[in-house]
C-alpha cells in the first residue's frame, strides 16, 4: 500500500510553479516557532563527531529521555522517528491479527501489512466527532479473540481526539487479562491542550503497552528525525531488543535529543503558544459558513468542505492543507489543517472567507 503525507512543498510547486518558500504549508502539523534557538550550538559542535560511528546503545540520549518521563533505562528503545519504532514493534511482535481505527495514521497500516498481519479496522463516526467509544473497541476485541494487537493514536491523528483516563485504564487492562499488545502512539502528546494526559506515568511492567513518541513534531525537527517508546514490560523489551537495528540514529539526532528537554523556554513558549492560538483558530474556522470543524485536542483540525477542491484552491494561493480522502474512513470533502502562528493563521483564513464570498457572489 501507498501512504499520502503531508508537508511535501516540493511536489507541489512544481505542480503550481510556485517557489517552494514562497508556500505556506498548513499539512504538516510541525511547531511553527521553530527549531529551539538554544540547540543550534549543540548542533553545530556535532558535526565534528560526523566521522565517528555512533555508541549504538545511545546511553546519554537514553538517559535523557528516561530522566524526563521517571523510567528506568531499559525501559526506552530509540529510533529515527516514531514511524521507525511503530515498524520495529509489528516486526517485534508478529501478530497474526490486529485492530486498528478508521481513520487513523496510515503507517500502522503498513507497519502491520509488512509483517503479515490481517488488520482489522474500526470505524469512527463522524456523528460522535470521531471520538473513539472504548465499550464498542472492546466489544470488538471480544467478538474477534484472535486479535493480538491494538495499534492507536492517542491523539488520534487526523481526528485530533483522544481517550480520556477511565477509557484507557479500561482498555488497557482489558489488553492486558486477554494477552493483547497495545500501541500508543503519542507522537502529538507534547503539543495536547487536553487534560487526559499521556500513559507514561501509569505504565507498568505488567502492561503490554508500548508507548511510542515524537521529538519531531514539538521541537519542529522532520529534517533530522528522532523517535523513542518506552515499555515496562519484560517481554516486549527482550523482542524490541532484538528487533532493533545498530545506528539507527545519526550522531547529530542524538545530540540534540540529549539537550532537547532542557530547552524550558522554548517548552515554555510552545505551550504558550498553543494555549492561545489553537482554540483561537477553532473558533475562527468554526465563522467559515461551508467548514465543519470537528473537535481536536491538539495542533491540528479535521475539517468537512461542502466546497469541492478547497485543497488546489488554497494552492493557488501559496497555501497547503492536507486532503484526507485518502484515509480509510473518509471521503472527498475531508481536510486537515494544522495550528500555526497568528499571522499565518490569519492568512488562511483570509483566504477561507474570500472562497467564501466568492462562491456567494455566484
Amino acid at each position: 500500500m501507498v501512504v499520502i503525507h503531508g508537508g511535501n512543498r516540493e511536489k507541489i510547486a512544481a505542480l503550481t510553479r510556485q517557489p517552494v518558500d514562497s508556500l505556506l504549508d498548513f499539512s504538516a502539523n510541525i511547531n511553527p516557532l521553530g527549531v529551539p534557538t538554544a540547540a543550534r550550538a549543540t548542533l553545530v559542535a556535532a558535526l565534528d563527531e560526523l566521522s565517528d560511528y555512533p555508541n549504538p546503545d545511545y546511553p546519554r540520549l537514553k538517559t535523557a529521555i528516561a530522566r524526563h518521563h521517571h523510567v528506568n533505562l531499559a525501559d526506552v528503545f530509540v529510533g529515527n522517528g516514531a514511524v521507525q519504532l511503530i515498524f520495529n514493534a509489528a516486526l517485534a511482535l508478529e501478530v497474526k491479527e490486529a485492530l486498528i481505527l478508521a481513520p487513523c495514521f496510515g503507517e500502522y497500516e503498513r507497519a502491520l501489512t509488512k509483517t503479515h498481519a490481517h488488520v482489522n479496522r474500526l470505524y469512527l463516526s463522524a456523528d460522535k466527532n470521531f471520538q473513539v467509544d472504548v465499550d464498542e473497541l472492546i466489544r470488538r476485541l471480544q467478538h474477534a479473540p484472535s486479535i493480538g494487537l491494538v495499534c492507536l493514536g492517542n491523539p488520534n491523528n487526523p481526528t485530533g481526539t483522544n481517550l480520556n483516563g477511565v477509557a484507557m485504564r479500561q482498555l488497557v487492562n482489558y489488553c492486558n487479562q486477554h494477552q493483547i499488545w497495545l500501541i500508543l502512539d503519542e507522537a502529538f502528546m507534547d503539543l495536547t491542550l487536553s487534560a487526559h494526559g499521556s500513559w507514561l506515568p501509569q505504565l507498568t511492567a505488567q502492561d503490554h503497552v508500548l508507548v511510542v513518541r515524537s521529538m519531531t513534531k514539538f521541537f519542529a525537527i522532520p529534517g533530522l528525525r528522532l523517535g523513542y517508546a518506552i515499555t515496562k514490560n519484560p517481554e516486549l523489551q527482550q523482542r524490541l531488543t532484538w528487533q532493533n537495528e545498530p545506528w539507527s540514529i545519526n550522531i547529530v539526532a542524538a545530540r540534540f535529543g540529549e539537550q532537547a528537554f532542557k530547552y524550558n523556554t522554548y517548552i515554555r513558549q510552545t505551550q504558550d503558544w498553543l494555549r492561545h492560538e489553537q482554540p483561537w483558530l477553532e473558533q475562527q474556522l468554526n465563522r467559515i459558513p461551508f467548514l465543519k470543524v470537528y473537535p481536536s485536542c491538539t495542533n491540528f483540525f479535521l475539517l468537512k468542505s461542502n466546497r469541492a477542491r478547497l485543497r488546489e484552491q488554497l494552492w493557488s494561493t501559496g497555501i497547503l492543507i492536507r486532503d484526507c480522502s485518502d484515509y480509510e474512513g473518509l471521503t472527498a470533502g475531508y481536510y486537515r489543517v494544522a495550528v500555526k502562528d497568528r499571522a499565518a493563521n490569519q492568512q488562511l483564513l483570509q483566504q477561507l472567507r474570500l472562497l467564501g464570498f466568492a462562491k456567494e457572489m455566484r
